[in-house]
């Protein structure tokens, strides 16, 4: 499942219209038409972060459907911080991590 179609699962959950959504994001409704209209178009991650604090739902449930209460305080925090690292160094969280686990 994308980005879109993630937002479009929790909007049809909600009984949310996309001039609700823009309406509880503060986003504009062009800007949310554009997300669904335009192939190339994705919603940025302050976007995301916009769209999850009006519904209601930290990051990791958006991108994995998880239930906050599944995770630990230190999970929820590790998948907070892996979100702000820049997308060119992301490959070395994971080459630290299998070192680290084998030990």
């Amino acid at each position: 499942m994308n980005v879109k179609e993630r937002i479009l699962e929790l909007m049809k959950k909600r009984g949310w219209s996309k001039y609700k959504l823009s309406k509880e994001t503060g986003i504009y409704i062009t800007t949310i038409n554009d997300w669904f209209n335009e192939k190339q178009y994705t919603p940025s991650r302050d976007s995301i972060v916009s769209v999850c604090e009006a519904m209601g739902i930290t990051l990791a449930e958006f991108y994995g459907g998880i239930e906050e209460h599944d995770l630990s305080e230190d999970q929820l925090r590790l998948l907070s911080l892996y979100a702000t690292v820049p997308t060119s160094r992301k490959k070395l969280i994971f080459e630290f991590m299998e070192i680290l686990s084998k030990e």
